[in-house]
């Protein structure tokens, strides 16, 4: 499947058999679920695919090791479970990441809690490398002596230092273009997807649903979108939808946030506790630190915007606490990855909501909510709330079908083929970001830049081709610059790319999808606005 274009027309079909609203991870993957089940399905968002929670995180698929220090045996199974899932569905996409956390003598993590601990783990995951590529296998977890762990992990906490314990969970590669392949993924089996499409209103019939109302973000047109079922799965702008359509409270939500900081990574992330207590850890990624995940003390809503500077000062004390070594300020800060996430709230204390929801509801038939906590465990959730309908007869294969694009035995050979064919050549750089962000889609992509005359890089900085911009604009389902350098390349995703390429982008882009110069100042003032 080459791509995906934005076609609302689609969405006004005679009636769908689920529409989801929601185009996050979640929702992408209850869309994919119910359509490979042979169900008609229709997704919309407000926004664009993965541009709200699901942009916003670690990039790591955990294994459930804190759910078993915490006692939940079946919650890290599944995570186990759902860890394998993503490495046997998109193997060129994720890889093992090793994770240091210091052992203590006389305290819950001294060399004995820990070496109990992970001989449960390995026997409750015995069956994590069954049918994943050997390259991804993860081996058991390990204790360390206090002299290796003092080189791993420069400037961690010396008193009571016993050791270090490593375990290893999977990081996704590039997280965004792993959402996006789950949006073909619905697809390719048929869904009908629609970005910046805003919801209205519901249309009942006899106290079910039976339409929803909706108005099209970049036109302002209205449609009206007929489906027998609907999941909610809007994540952050859930409480919003739940008002409209008369259905309760939500749960609450609270601030969650990650920062890419300007500091060089070694291939290892580390865990420590900061002076307050939080446990935080620091992952390398694209060669900086990726720090995370902090958490507000006080419930918020969906409608709170970005991370204040205070709020961003706050977490920068409590990672130095935490990892002095990074001596991180504001100036350091590449990226800001925050959202407003689910919530558990007991007396005065304030969580991150442990696990997914589908909740049905009784006062509007045929609707469920489907409220997702975890990137990991993500198309566990969707298939429950597919289930949850009644409607499917099968059952999902998600979890086991490769995603498109995933091949990674044939996306070198591909992209030197078709180079050999078009008598053209790449350096080094250039054939590694293609075959490692598109899969078997890089030879697509390259013959499409060819052919515009875009094989060059839109700066020295960075190995994006000119090419891939406009390959985007036209097969990508992009309505804003946004789209485009931080979820349909990697332009961006790792901070400012440098004010040429980012200015260059956004010329190919406007000639391809016809923006006046206004316009086209104000794509590049947004995606301005979104890097530190």
């Amino acid at each position: 499947m080459a791509g995906m274009t934005r076609d609302l027309a689609k969405l006004t079909a005679p009636r769908f058999d689920v529409l989801v609203i929601g185009g996050g991870i979640h929702g992408l993957f209850a869309a994919y679920d119910a359509a490979s089940r042979g169900l008609s399905v229709a997704l919309v968002d407000s926004g664009d695919f993965g541009g709200g929670i699901s942009f916003n995180h670690q990039r790591t698929l955990h294994g459930g090791l804190r759910a078993l220090q915490s006692g939940h045996l079946r919650k890290c199974r599944e995570q186990i479970h759902e860890r394998r899932a993503w490495a046997r569905i998109a193997p060129h996409l994720v890889r093992p990441l090793p994770f240091l956390l210091g052992t203590y003598r006389g305290t819950k993590r001294s060399r004995f809690a820990v070496r109990a601990g992970f001989r449960a783990y390995d026997i409750i995951g015995r069956g994590r490398n069954r049918e994943v590529l050997p390259e991804l296998h993860l081996p058991n977890g390990r204790l360390e002596s206090a002299a290796a762990t003092r080189r791993l992990f420069p400037g961690i906490a010396e008193s009571g230092l016993s050791g270090g314990a490593i375990w290893y969970d999977y990081q996704t590669v590039h997280p965004d273009r792993l959402t996006w392949c789950v949006a073909l993924a619905a697809a390719a089996h048929g869904a009908v997807l629609g970005n910046y499409v805003e919801v209205t209103g519901l249309v009942k019939d006899t106290g079910r649903v039976s339409a929803v109302a909706a108005r099209d973000g970049l036109t302002g047109s209205d449609m009206v979108i007929a489906a027998t079922h609907v999941i909610l799965a809007a994540g952050s702008g859930l409480a919003s939808l739940h008002a409209a359509c008369g259905l309760g409270p939500a749960p609450p939500l609270v601030r969650a946030m990650n920062l890419l900081l300007d500091r060089p990574a070694r291939d290892i992330a580390v865990a420590a506790a900061s002076a307050r207590g939080r446990m935080y850890t620091a992952v390398p990624w694209q060669g900086r630190v990726l720090v995370g995940t902090y958490q507000a003390d006080a419930v918020g809503t969906g409608h709170d915007g970005p991370a204040s500077a205070d709020a961003i000062d706050e977490f920068l004390a409590e990672v130095n606490s935490a990892f002095p070594m990074l001596r991180a300020t504001t100036q350091d800060v590449r990226m800001v990855h925050d959202a407003m996430v689910p919530a558990s709230v007991r007396g005065r204390t304030v969580d991150l909501l442990g696990e997914p929801q589908v909740i049905t509801h009784a006062q509007v038939g045929g609707i469920v909510s489907l409220v997702g906590v975890k990137y990991t465990t993500a198309r566990l959730a969707a298939e429950r709330a597919v289930d949850a309908l009644g409607l499917a007869r099968t059952t999902g294969r998600t979890g086991t079908a490769l995603l498109p694009h995933a091949d990674v035995a044939d996306s070198d050979g591909l992209l030197q083929e078709t180079l050999r064919r078009l008598r053209r050549t790449l350096d080094r750089e250039v054939m590694t970001h293609l075959a490692s962000w598109y899969g078997t889609e890089g030879a697509t992509v390259v013959e499409a830049s060819a052919q515009s005359d875009g094989l060059e890089r839109l700066s020295p900085e960075t190995p994006v081709l000119c090419g891939e911009i406009t390959y985007a604009a036209r097969n990508s389902s992009v309505v804003r610059l946004a789209d485009i350098v931080f979820r349909r390349t990697p332009l961006a995703s790792a901070g400012h790319p440098g004010d040429a390429a980012l200015t260059r982008a956004g010329a190919l882009a406007a000639e391809e999808l016809g923006w006046s110069k206004p316009r086209l100042a104000e794509e590049l003032a947004l995606v301005r606005a979104r890097l530190p």
